[in-house]
């Protein structure tokens, strides 16, 4: 049975408990500024919601984490013990495997390794997965123009396209900059008449513009960071979805008839409900290396909102009628009381941390301890030194003793502030009883 001490003590490790809880405070904070402020544009909102994907790594930077909770270095500043002149105190006990380091410590080397591999190996892994095949010069000429017009509006480098043997109606994108890759399946192809791919067009070369092969690549990094906190992956996904909305607007603002986006949309779901649901090894696939495939469904997680929110959102933005107001003293109002919120928050959650740290029962629960030792040299947790007590009432009446005899605190502090009983203690540190040091300091 797991002892609750030891839980709280893993709990309370200052790089995952901080990581854990001022992560979930960014995320409710910026979920109710945009709730009120919903007029902030597409890609202002999807950066926002990186903010707590962040979060981890500045706390992370400062609380390095260790796969071991060690014996001693934890000085409670703050304890209620007076501590007399020219001593210190010192929590030690036995070092203790930490299974919330471990975590931290995981998650960074998982990161580092899906940016590595994305960056660097994401574009020919995606190619080989999907079985992806170039077109060639003269293939498909009218899909090829289309491309590259679009790309000329777009004011980016021509990518190149190829194609999928796939009946699915579906079309990505893969890599960034002048190695991207835009992918059409043969399903959608035969599905769509020319103004309709189009459409598609538009949409999937907006990605390549936003670079959000980068942007994807980045917010899963930082989720895979924090894979322990179940809110990174909602964050992730809210990140993801704004891209998608944006790439809705920035596509349909390319076309003669911008509605024409929603209409492609709902006609390429109406087919894709047809298709079986692709297996977890594939739908994992195409999330992680590739951006915006037009053949998913939703899910609570899913990196691509609703066909009709998507739809509703191309129907308000191509609308004229429609005039966003932003509401500037409203918004800052609440962003100030967001903020103060936040703060206070993240005070209170610091406060608790101490308090856990500075509890009396924690302290002394199973062979943990308090060292008195002499303030005037750095501590250190392998000499052992000073005078060990692991029950909370002997170390009371030893300080108290200290402080009501006059004649004590003279006899043990010496005018250079060295502990006069520090022979003792370092030479017979196990066998020196409390009865003994009072004894002792009484003689005097």
């Amino acid at each position: 049975m797991v002892d609750l001490t030891d839980f709280l003590v893993q709990i309370f490790q200052p790089y995952f408990f901080y990581s854990l809880v001022f992560l979930s405070i960014a995320f409710v904070c910026i979920k109710i500024f945009l709730k009120f402020n919903p007029y902030l544009s597409r890609k202002n909102q999807s950066i926002l919601w990186l903010i707590p994907l962040f979060v981890p790594v500045f706390i992370l930077l400062y609380f390095h984490p260790q796969i071991l909770i060690p014996a001693g270095g934890f000085s409670p500043s703050n304890y209620q013990i007076p501590v007399p002149p020219g001593f210190g105190i010192m929590f030690v006990g036995p070092s203790v495997f930490s299974f919330t380091g471990l975590l931290c410590i995981s998650g960074i080397i998982a990161a580092g390794g899906f940016l590595v591999l994305m960056v660097v190996f994401g574009k020919k892994i995606a190619m080989r997965r999907f079985h992806v095949v170039m077109m060639a010069e003269g293939e498909h000429m009218p899909l090829q123009e289309k491309v590259k017009e679009t790309a000329h509006k777009l004011g980016i480098s021509e990518p190149k396209v190829g194609l999928i043997d796939d009946l699915m109606p579906n079309a990505f994108t893969v890599g960034y900059g002048q190695n991207a890759i835009v992918v059409f399946s043969l399903g959608l192809l035969k599905m769509l008449n020319s103004e309709e791919l189009e459409a598609v067009v538009s949409h999937e070369l907006a990605h390549v513009k936003a670079k959000d092969y980068l942007f994807r690549t980045l917010s899963y990094t930082l989720n895979i960071l924090s894979f322990f906190n179940p809110l990174s992956y909602f964050v992730a996904a809210h990140a993801q979805r704004q891209r998608e909305l944006l790439a809705d607007e920035k596509g349909a603002a390319l076309l003669d008839k911008p509605k024409l986006m929603a209409h492609v949309l709902t006609k390429i779901e109406s087919v894709t409900m047809v298709f079986p649901k692709a297996n977890l090894t594939e739908r994992l696939s195409a999330s992680l290396f590739l951006v915006s495939p037009l053949a998913h469904r939703h899910g609570i997680l899913a990196s691509h909102p609703q066909i009709s929110q998507r739809v509703q959102n191309i129907n308000v933005v191509t609308s004229k009628s429609i005039q966003k107001s932003r509401h500037l003293i409203a918004t800052v109002l609440l962003l100030g009381i967001l903020i103060s919120t936040a703060v206070i928050a993240g005070y209170s959650t610091v406060q608790i941390q101490k308090t856990f740290s500075q509890n009396e029962d924690i302290l002394f629960a199973n062979g943990n301890g308090v060292r008195i030792y002499n303030a005037s040299a750095v501590y250190s947790s392998t000499m052992q030194k000073g005078i060990l007590f692991t029950d909370a009432q002997r170390l009371h009446s030893f300080v108290s003793s200290l402080q009501c005899a006059n004649s004590a605190g003279d006899m043990v502090l010496t005018p250079n502030g060295t502990i006069t009983l520090q022979v003792i203690n370092e030479q017979q540190p196990q066998n020196l009883s409390f009865n003994s040091i009072l004894s002792f300091i009484k003689s005097k």
